[in-house]
C-alpha cells in the first residue's frame, strides 16, 4: 500500500533498521520545513512570473480599444500579474525571463539537501547580468520590439545599450559585454573558462577518434573490396580461357584424385561446364567457340543434372552426393560440337560423326563431377532422354537465353476510383469520345512463341554467320509482336561494318528480310531482327486505355505503337516538336497518322486543340473535316494551302506579340498567366476598351480609361495548342514550292514556343521534297517501308528503312535522341475513325476562321477581293487622276507600298473602268479626271 504524499512531520514512524528516505530527515524539523517552505514559495513566484510574461500581449494600439476578456490567453494570473509583467518589460524587455528562471534555479538547493546560493553577491550578480542582457539585446536589434509596442531591450537596455554603443560601437560592446558575464559567472565559481576548453578539446579528440576509426574502416573495406575484384576478374579470366581437351585417361585420373581432396571454400564461383574443340580448321570451316552461361543463370541454378555418360569398364566414377532436399536441379541439355574430319581410337566405336563430340561430353563429365565433389553441389540421377538424338546439328549456340517479353503486351488498367462517372455538377461542357468507339484485341489463343523455333533460328543464323567467317555467340532472344531479335556478342576483332553488309547475304541464306542493328545501342552486341512467321497484330485498344497513357501529363500526347519487344511507345508531340513521316504506297503512313491523330482526340478537347489539315489527295483527311477542333475545312486547293501557311506564320508572330506583352516566353506560361488574371490574381493589362468604325466602316477595338462607364473589360484568351497537319507535301511542293518552303521554315524553327507544330508527311523523300531547310527543322523523324536506300538515308540520314516489313512496321528517330527505334504501329480502320469523329461532330459545329484563306500582303494582312476596303484605295484613285498616270511599280513608290497590294488596287481601278489595261512597259491609261 503506498504511502501518501503529505502526512504530518512525526506523524510516521520508521522503523529501526531503515534508513530516511531523505538529506531533510537528518536535520532539525524547523530548519527542513523553512527549506521546503522556501522552495515553495520560489517554483510558486518563479510559476506566476512565467504564466504573467507568457499571457502578457501588451497594451493596445488605440487607447479607446478594451481587450476582448473572452479572449483565451490574455492575463492568465489577472490584474496583479499584468502588472508585474508590464513593469518588468517595461524595464528590461525580453531579459525578464531571467527572473522566473533565476527563481526556478534557487529553489533546487532547498530540496536536494545542498547549501543555499540565495546569497546578496548572486542577487547583485543577477542583476548585472539582466541589465548587460538587456543592453546588449538592445545593441544588437534596436529596432525589435518585444510584446506588442515596448523595446526588446526595455528602458534599462535602451539607456545603457546607447551609452555602450556611442562608446565602444556595435561590436565593442558585445566584446565588452560578454567578458562582464564572464567576469560575474567566474566570480560565482560555478563557470569555469578553462573547464570549458578542456571539454571543447575532450570532445574534439572524441570526433577526432571516430572520424579516424570510420575512414580506416572505409579503407579496410576499399582494399579488400579491390582485392576481391582482382580475385573475380582472375577466375573470370581462367573461365573464360578455352578448355585443354585431356585424354581419357587423364580425365580419369582427375576425377578419383578430386575426390579425395576437400572441398574448397564456397568463394570460388561457379562456372558452366563448356566443351573444348579442337582449335583447328578443316576444310575451311571455323569451329565457333562454345557459348557461356549468362550470369543470371548462374545466379538461379543451384544443381546441375550430368547427361549420362556411355558405359566403360576401365573408367572410374565420382561418388554421387545424395540430392539436397532445397535445390532444385536444373536440366542441362547436351551440346554437340561440330564435326571433325579425324578420330581417335577408342574402345567403342561409334560413327565417326560423334567421335569428337563423344570425347567433349566425357570431359565435359568429368568436370561436372570434379566441380560437384568441390561445391558440394547436388547431383539429379541421370535421365535416359538426354541421350544424343540420331541426327545431331552443329549448335554452336546453345545455352542462350529467351527473354519472355510476353508481360509488355499487358496493359496496365486504370485504378477503379479513375474510372467513375462524374457528377452532374463536374459533367464537362465538351466530352471526349468513349474508348469503346474502338475494336477490342481478339483473345490470344496459344503461346506467343515457340521455344523450339526460336532456338532454331538462332542456330540457322549462328551457321549462316560461321559460313561468312564471323565467330560469335547469340547471347539473348527477344521475341515481339511482329520482329524477333537476336542478340550476338561477336568475337574479338570482328568489325562491325562488315557485318552490317551482310544484310542482303543473310536475307537469301534465311529466306527472310534481315535488319541489323549494328552495335545495340549502350551494349557491346550486334542485333539481328528477323520476321516472325505469325504477326500479331497492334491494338490501338489497348494503348489508348493503357494508365499509362491516360495519365501522361504532357500537352500533346500521342500513341506511336509497341516496339520490338512490345512495350507500349507513347511520345509528345510539343516535344518533338515537328515530325516528318515518310513511306511508300501501302507501307502505313496514312495509318499512323490517323493513329496520332485519333490519339490527340481522346485526350484534347477543342479548347486546348486546334488542328489545321491541308489534303492534297481530298481523301485522306476527310474523316476528320468539321469536327470541333478544326479551324476551317480541310484545305485540299493548293493555292489556299498557302494562304493557310502564311496565316500559320502571321499566327505564330502574333503570339510572340502576346508573350511579350504578358512577359511570358511560351505558351505554358503564357496561358497560366491568363488563367491568373482571369481569376484576379494578376491586374489586367488590357483594362477597358469599346468597338468603333472608322471613315471607311471598317470595325476597330478602341481603348478607354478604366473609369468610362461605356466600356468594357478586354479579358486575354486561353491560347489552344496548333497542330498543322500537311499529308501529301511533294504535291504541294510541285505547286507552292517556293512559297511553302519559307513558311514551313519559319513554323519549323519558332513555332515550338508558340504551341504550334508541324506534322509532314509524303511517300516520296527526295531531297527536292524534304530540302536541307526543312529537314534541319524537324528533329523528330518516323520512316515507313522505303523503295530505296537513299530515302532511308534522306529521312533518318541512315540506312534500314528499305528493310522494314510495311504494314505500320516504321523506323522512329525522336528528337534529342539519336537512336533510332523499331516500332510497330498499331490498326484503326476508317471505320472507327468515323465513329469516333461523328462523336465529335454531334457535339456542335467547329468555329471556322474565315481570315486565314484569304490573300496575305508583305505586311501579313489579309487582302479583301474588293480593294476599295483598302485604307489607301481612296488616295490612289485621287493620286492617278491628278497625275494621269498609272503603273504597279509607280503607284507602290508613290504611295509606299507592298508590290501585290498595289497590284490589287491598280486591277481593282481597272475592273471599275478607272484605268485601262496594262501596255506592257508604258503606264495605263487613265480614263476618269481630276475633281
Amino acid at each position: 500500500m503506498s504511502e501518501p504524499l503529505f502526512v504530518p512531520r512525526g506523524g510516521r514512524a520508521l522503523p529501526a533498521n531503515t534508513r530516511a528516505p531523505s538529506v531533510l530527515g537528518s536535520q532539525p524539523h524547523s530548519f527542513a520545513r523553512g527549506r521546503e517552505v522556501a522552495a515553495l514559495l520560489l517554483w510558486t513566484l518563479a510559476v506566476f512570473f512565467a504564466l504573467a510574461l507568457a499571457s502578457y500581449a501588451g497594451e493596445p494600439a488605440r487607447p479607446n480599444v478594451v481587450p476582448d476578456p473572452s479572449v483565451v490567453g490574455e492575463d492568465w494570473v489577472g490584474a496583479v500579474g499584468a502588472s508585474v509583467a508590464r513593469l518588468f518589460v517595461g524595464l528590461v524587455g525580453v531579459m525578464s525571463w531571467v527572473v522566473p528562471a533565476e527563481a526556478l534555479l534557487l529553489g533546487i538547493p532547498f530540496v536536494t539537501g545542498k547549501k543555499s546560493s540565495a546569497t546578496a553577491s548572486r542577487l547583485a550578480g543577477d542583476i548585472l547580468l539582466v541589465v548587460i542582457g538587456a543592453s546588449l539585446v538592445q545593441v544588437g536589434w534596436p529596432e525589435k520590439l518585444a510584446f506588442g509596442r515596448y523595446s526588446a531591450g526595455g528602458m534599462i537596455g535602451e539607456l545603457f545599450g546607447e551609452i555602450a554603443r556611442s562608446l565602444f560601437s556595435t561590436a565593442g560592446s558585445f566584446l565588452v559585454g560578454f567578458a562582464l558575464v564572464g567576469l560575474i559567472l567566474i566570480s560565482r565559481a560555478s563557470f569555469s573558462f578553462i573547464a570549458l576548453m578542456r571539454a571543447i578539446a575532450r570532445l574534439f579528440t572524441f570526433i577526432q577518434e571516430k572520424v579516424r576509426g570510420g575512414v580506416s574502416y572505409v579503407h579496410n573495406a576499399w582494399v579488400e573490396a579491390r582485392a576481391l575484384d582482382r580475385a573475380r576478374a582472375e577466375e573470370e579470366k581462367l573461365a573464360d580461357a578455352p578448355v585443354i581437351a585431356l585424354p581419357k585417361a587423364d580425365a580419369t585420373i582427375l576425377v578419383v584424385d578430386q575426390e579425395e581432396e576437400p572441398a574448397p571454400s564456397p568463394a570460388v564461383p561457379e562456372t558452366r561446364v563448356r566443351i573444348a574443340t579442337e582449335s583447328a580448321e578443316w576444310d575451311g570451316a571455323t569451329a565457333l567457340v562454345p557459348l557461356e552461361e549468362t550470369k543470371e543463370e548462374k545466379r538461379r541454378k543451384k544443381a546441375i543434372t550430368l547427361p549420362p555418360p556411355e558405359p566403360e569398364p576401365k573408367r572410374s566414377r565420382a561418388k554421387k552426393e545424395p540430392p539436397a532436399p532445397e535445390p532444385e536441379a536444373v536440366e542441362e541439355e547436351p551440346v554437340v560440337a561440330e564435326k571433325p574430319k579425324r578420330s581417335r581410337k577408342k574402345k567403342s566405336e561409334p560413327p565417326p560423326e560423334e567421335i569428337g563430340a563423344e570425347e567433349a561430353i566425357e570431359e565435359q563429365s568429368a568436370e561436372e563431377e570434379e566441380e560437384e565433389t568441390e561445391e558440394e553441389v547436388a547431383a539429379s540421377p541421370p535421365e535416359p532422354e538426354l541421350s544424343p538424338e540420331p541426327e545431331p546439328a552443329p549448335a554452336p549456340f546453345a545455352g542462350i537465353t529467351i527473354v519472355d517479353t510476353s508481360a509488355a503486351l499487358e496493359k496496365v488498367q486504370l485504378p477503379k476510383e479513375t474510372k467513375k462517372k462524374p457528377s452532374p455538377k463536374e459533367q464537362p461542357a465538351f466530352k471526349l469520345p468513349p474508348i469503346d468507339m474502338l475494336a477490342a484485341a481478339p483473345a490470344n489463343i496459344g503461346p506467343l512463341f515457340d521455344e523450339v523455333k526460336l532456338r532454331a533460328e538462332a542456330d540457322l543464323l549462328a551457321k549462316t554467320l560461321s559460313d561468312y567467317k564471323v565467330t560469335g555467340k547469340v547471347e539473348e532472344i527477344l521475341p515481339g509482336p511482329v520482329v524477333t531479335t537476336f542478340e550476338v556478342s561477336a568475337a574479338a576483332g570482328t568489325k562491325v561494318s562488315r557485318v552490317a553488309g551482310l544484310a542482303d547475304d543473310l536475307a537469301l541464306a534465311l529466306a527472310k528480310k534481315v535488319r541489323i542493328v549494328a552495335p545495340i545501342p549502350g551494349k557491346n552486341r550486334i542485333g539481328f531482327e528477323l520476321p516472325n512467321e505469325t504477326r500479331s497484330a497492334v491494338n490501338l485498344r489497348d494503348l489508348v486505355e493503357d494508365r499509362r497513357f491516360q495519365t501522361l501529363e504532357v500537352p500533346l500526347p500521342v500513341v506511336l505503337g509497341r516496339d520490338i519487344v512490345g512495350n507500349p511507345v507513347y511520345a509528345d508531340l510539343a516535344s518533338m516538336p515537328h515530325a516528318i513521316v515518310a513511306g511508300a504506297t501501302g507501307a502505313g503512313k496514312s495509318v499512323g497518322l490517323n493513329v496520332m491523330l485519333t490519339s490527340l482526340l481522346f485526350r484534347r478537347t477543342p479548347e486546348e486543340l486546334r488542328m489545321l489539315m491541308i489534303d492534297p489527295k481530298v481523301v485522306e483527311l476527310a474523316p476528320f473535316d468539321r469536327i470541333p477542333h478544326m479551324l476551317l475545312p480541310v484545305v485540299t486547293d493548293m493555292k489556299q494551302a498557302s494562304n493557310a501557311l502564311k496565316w500559320a506564320v502571321d499566327e505564330m508572330e502574333r503570339r510572340y506579340q502576346l508573350f511579350a506583352d504578358a512577359g511570358t516566353k511560351n505558351i505554358g506560361t503564357y496561358n497560366g498567366w491568363v488563367k491568373r488574371v482571369r481569376a484576379g490574381e494578376v491586374k489586367n493589362p488590357l483594362g477597358k476598351a469599346i468597338v468603333g468604325k472608322d471613315l471607311n466602316g471598317i470595325q476597330e477595338v478602341l481603348r478607354v480609361r478604366d473609369d468610362d462607364p461605356d466600356g468594357q473589360e478586354v479579358l486575354p484568351d486561353h491560347l489552344p495548342m496548333i497542330v498543322i497537319v500537311i499529308d501529301e507535301f511533294a504535291d504541294l511542293m510541285m505547286q507552292q514550292g517556293k512559297e511553302v518552303e519559307a513558311c514551313v521554315a519559319r513554323l519549323a524553327q519558332k513555332a515550338r514556343a508558340a504551341g504550334m507544330h508541324v506534322i509532314l508527311a509524303t511517300q516520296r523523300p527526295s531531297v527536292d521534297v524534304i530540302t536541307g531547310m526543312i529537314k534541319a527543322n524537324f528533329p523528330t523523324r518516323i520512316a515507313f517501308r522505303v523503295a530505296q536506300k537513299i530515302d532511308s538515308r534522306t529521312i533518318l540520314d541512315e540506312q534500314g528503312a528499305e528493310h522494314l516489313l510495311g504494314k505500320g512496321d516504321m523506323l522512329i528517330k525522336l528528337n534529342g535522341t539519336n537512336d533510332t527505334k523499331r516500332v510497330q504501329c498499331p490498326w484503326v480502320s476508317e471505320e472507327e475513325v468515323q465513329e469516333i469523329t461523328d462523336y465529335l461532330r454531334a457535339q456542335g459545329e467547329p468555329v471556322y476562321d474565315d481570315n486565314i484563306l484569304k490573300p496575305r500582303d508583305e505586311d501579313g494582312a489579309p487582302a479583301d477581293d474588293d480593294a476599295e476596303q483598302d485604307a489607301m484605295y481612296d488616295d490612289a484613285v485621287r493620286i492617278v487622276a491628278e497625275t494621269r498616270r498609272c503603273s504597279t511599280s509607280w503607284l507602290q513608290r508613290h504611295l509606299g507600298l507592298g508590290y501585290n497590294r498595289a497590284a490589287r488596287i491598280v486591277e481593282t481601278m481597272e475592273r471599275r473602268g478607272l484605268v485601262g489595261p496594262a501596255r506592257g512597259a508604258k503606264d495605263r491609261e487613265v480614263l476618269i479626271s481630276a475633281l
